[in-house]
Formats: structure tokens, sequence, C-alpha cells
């Protein structure tokens, strides 16, 4: 039960945290109002790629979704805010939600693919002597939580940036990670379209702890690398059609390009991955 309670965490956060902050207020006007819980579940087909080298991508039929927004205090999934201020032209909160980087390692068994052997420093790179004595320990990264301000400005109609900042509270790795979305859709007779256009600055701090192979972690010599801070960059297209009040049919996929300080880690094995989600959705 355990496990596959971290199973729904981490994917949802995978897959709604880098954009549920930037479309929470956006959201709200359009579809939630105030002082109203709002759930709902699609049944389809859905998954992630994971980028870590060897590890499984994550794959769903199911995408529950469960969100609120009161006077001040909201919550989306497992992103929580406060609003400090807000204007229907733009608005400033506090913003809590869990950093994404550390479910790609909580939901595969990466302890096990890497730490046997499956980093490797590639061509003519000696291995370690068989008969050296190995203590290989699992390959663990804690998984984090982000707090800091964020905030959107409506640039014209419904055109919105949204920006936010936020630091480690949980005092795992310490770092910082900044984000910039830009963000509009568009209605049709036959549906409502989005598209996001977005960047996700992640400090050194963050990078090193998730993504630098200690020499206890692989039977592979490494050679030795320096990881810096990283930007990643990604477009996300949603679809939305209304079949009737308690039904719709939605469609979501998104790609990220991984910045070249993070794709040049031994742990990753793509410079990019895409997440999505197709399927009718129940609103209750």
């Amino acid at each position: 039960m355990k496990e596959l309670v971290k199973y729904w965490c981490g994917f949802l956060c995978c897959f709604s945290a880098s954009t549920a902050w930037a479309q929470a207020d956006v959201e709200q006007g359009q579809f939630i109002k105030k002082s109203t819980l709002h759930a709902s579940v699609s049944l389809g087909f859905g998954g992630i790629e994971n980028p870590v080298l060897d590890a499984e991508n994550l794959t769903t039929p199911i995408l529950p979704s469960l969100s609120y927004y009161g006077e001040d205090w909201y919550f989306n999934d497992f992103s929580m805010g406060y609003s400090l201020y807000e204007t229907p032209t733009y608005y400033i909160d506090l913003l809590g939600r869990f950093n994404d980087d550390g479910f790609f390692f909580e939901l595969d068994g990466v302890d096990k693919l890497l730490a046997s052997g499956a980093i490797t420093a590639g061509p003519g790179v000696p291995t370690i002597p068989s008969a050296t004595p190995i203590n290989l320990i699992p390959i663990q990264r804690d998984i984090s939580y982000m707090a800091g301000f964020s905030g959107a400005l409506n640039l014209y109609q419904g055109l919105w940036v949204n920006t936010a900042v936020l630091q480690d509270v949980t005092k795992v790795h310490d770092g910082h990670e900044v984000f910039v979305n830009l963000y509009s859709d568009f209605e049709f007779d036959y549906g409502k379209v989005g598209v996001e256009l977005g960047a996700n600055y992640k400090n050194r701090e963050l990078i090193e702890y998730y993504y630098t192979v200690a020499p206890k972690e692989s039977k592979t010599r490494l050679r030795k690398y320096a990881l810096q801070s990283n930007i990643n960059y990604h477009v996300k297209v949603t679809y939305e059609y209304v079949i009737s009040e308690r039904f719709s049919f939605d469609f979501s996929l998104k790609h990220t390009w991984l910045g070249s300080n993070l794709a040049n880690s031994h742990m990753i094995s793509k410079n990019g991955y895409f997440s999505g989600f197709t399927g009718i959705t129940y609103h209750f």
C-alpha cells in the first residue's frame, strides 16, 4: 500500500507539478468557483519517460485530480498556495510544491539498476578489479519540498506569463529553482486548446545532489566531472472538449529538453523526455 501511494504521488507530481502553480489562478477564474472542492478522474492512457539511465518509464490508465480554491488558500493536487495579492490582471502568491527530480529515483528501483553496474564510463576506462572488495551502496535520493513566491501577469486577453522562485525547505539539498512560463488558451467551437512554453532553472546544489554518482554507487571508475546549474525548457499542448456537464475529453502532451549540464550527467540517458495523458474525464 505504501508503494502504491508513493507511485501515485510521484506520478501526479512529475506530471503536473511543473505547471500546476502556473495555471492555478488562471484556472480558478475559468473553471472553479471559490470555496469549492473540485475532484475529477480521467480514464485513458498516460505516462512519463524517465530520463534516468536504464530506468523504466511510468505509465498509468487513470489520472485523478483534486483541487480547492478558497478566498486566500488553495491547493491543486500537491501544490499549495496562499494568495498575497490578486487582481484580474496579475497576482502574487506564496507557493509550496514537491521537486519532481526526486520522484524519478523513487518510482523505479534505480538503486538496483545503477549500483549493479548499469552506469558506464565509456570505452577505454578500466573497471574496478574484481579482487578489490566493493561495498556498493544503493543509489537513493530523498524527495524535497520547495516553497517560495509565485506570480503571474496577464499580457493580453488569455496570454499569461508566470514565474516562481522556490527554495528547498526540507534541508534535502538546500537548492533552489526558478520557473518562467508563457501560457495561452484558445476557444473554438470544437473545444479549447492551450499552449505553454517554459523554462526551469535548477541551481548547482540541486543538480549535484540528484545527479552526481558517488564512487561507491558504481562498479565503474567514472571520469571526474562537476555538474553545474542547469536550465530545462519545455513546450506543452493541451486540448479539452466538453461532452456534458460531467464529462470531457482531455489531451495533454509535454516535451522537456534537458540542459547540457544535466544531460551530460552519468545518470542521464537522453537529452529530453515526453509526458502526457489522453482520456475521458469525469468531474464530480
